[in-house]
């Protein structure tokens, strides 16, 4: 299959799961039924449609896929689902809308779903979950969502690079600081996503959670005086002075680059992009790099970026639309679809250890370590506005010398009234 466009290989990969039924029973084939699924557009999308046009030729249910833009995503399934239009039977989420979701009750609890047979399917398995991604999609003591999909944050470095100034991959925060200052004074450094924007906020949200400290106190006030925070920004500051020149002005996908062709020795980037590094046809260090958990003050830590399957409270086909998230997050079609894209990275902890996965996808018992003592940003109402205000800051800091301390100190101050 070697060359061949990657819906192709996915539709070949899935073909015999779909054929022999994929553990759906007569029951669930329905030909006078059109489920309807919002999700955001892409190349995952593409990928995806491929799977749902199998689903559609074994149960002769059609399915409609409503791919848009993420940048109006949110907005056009709030106005589906506050409207009650009824429009869509499935839609795609992240853990960042979820709650706002499940508090308007726009979505259906799914406890007696997930135990329906029936609906599920033989040996689907719900104890095959990691806890961390059904307690991120639980609300008022519910399962409202199935979770699909995770990709986190990770150090990446490369191996011959490394060795060859002496240097051990870094695992602690007084590690990676003098990794990083021994690659500057060889004449490059690493690679940060630290422009104004979100992989900045959410560097901090891993470097904090690591550190043991908390964006809220345990009342849930705004707390980002406390000496964890202040010297987790801190750390940042020293981290940036050591890093790769431009980099700073960086986000994820510009840090993958860097590493694809060689011109960074290590970075931090998001592992939904390591698929280009690991293709021997696109990357020049494809087989060189390693991957590890973010180095950390106190323990492992990682971030929580998530999507899961729900089925809004107002569709007119809520065991059929049930039945097509089970399917889609069998531990069969999660192998396939992992087998066509390593970088996407599932909730079932049986693939989690697979070895056929781990090894298409190096970085994976990496992203694990991270995922089990994952964290969520701030989910809260305001949350946006302090994550927008912290990236601003954060800018600041690594790029002006701004103060920590005042940089907190007045985020704290302009927003502690709102949480």
């Amino acid at each position: 299959m070697h060359g061949m466009p990657k819906g192709a290989v996915l539709g070949l990969a899935l073909a015999s799961f779909a054929l022999s039924g994929g553990g759906l029973t007569a029951a669930s084939r329905a030909a006078d039924v059109t489920l309807t699924v919002s999700r955001w557009a892409g190349p995952q999308a593409d990928a995806q449609k491929v799977l749902l046009d199998e689903y559609s030729k074994e149960t002769g249910i059609a399915v409609k896929l409503d791919a848009i833009d993420y940048g109006q995503l949110k907005q056009k399934q709030m106005l589906n689902m506050s409207t009650r239009t009824g429009e869509y039977d499935l839609i795609y989420v992240p853990e960042a809308w979820f709650r706002e979701y499940a508090a308007a009750g726009y979505l259906t609890p799914l406890d007696d779903y997930v135990k329906d047979v029936k609906l599920t399917g033989e040996g689907w398995d719900l104890a095959d979950f990691s806890k961390a991604g059904l307690d991120v999609y639980t609300a008022k003591g519910s399962l409202q969502a199935i979770p699909y999909f995770a990709q986190t944050p990770l150090l990446v470095f490369n191996k011959d690079a490394l060795a060859g100034q002496g240097i051990a991959p870094p695992r602690t925060w007084p590690e990676l600081l003098s990794a990083a200052e021994k690659l500057k004074q060889a004449g490059t450094g690493i690679a940060l996503p630290f422009r104004q924007g979100a992989a900045i906020s959410n560097i901090m949200a891993i470097l904090l959670a690591g550190n043991d400290g908390r964006f809220f106190d345990g009342n849930g006030k705004l707390a980002l005086q406390e000496p964890a925070v202040v010297e987790t920004v801190a750390f940042m500051q020293k981290l940036a002075g050591s890093s790769l020149n431009g980099s700073n002005g960086w986000h994820w996908d510009e840090v993958a680059k860097a590493l694809q062709f060689g011109q960074a020795p290590m970075g931090i980037t998001a592992s939904g992009l390591f698929k280009a590094l690991e293709d021997e046809d696109e990357s020049n260090t494809a087989g060189k790099l390693g991957y590890s958990v973010i180095p950390y003050g106190k323990h492992p830590a990682g971030l929580l970026q998530t999507w899961a399957w729900a089925v809004p409270a107002d569709s007119r086909n809520k065991d059929q639309a049930f039945r097509l998230a089970a399917w889609l997050a069998s531990r069969k079609a999660l192998a396939e679809i992992s087998a066509a894209d390593p970088s996407f990275i599932s909730f079932r902890a049986s693939l989690s250890s697979d070895p056929d996965i781990a090894r298409r996808a190096p970085w994976l018992a990496a992203a694990n370590e991270a995922l089990a003592s994952g964290v969520t940003l701030p989910l809260q109402p305001a949350a946006p506005q302090l994550l927008d205000a912290l990236a601003t800051g954060l800018s600041g800091v690594v790029t002006n010398g701004d103060d920590p301390a005042a940089m907190l100190r007045h985020v704290q101050d302009t927003l502690a009234a709102k949480f």
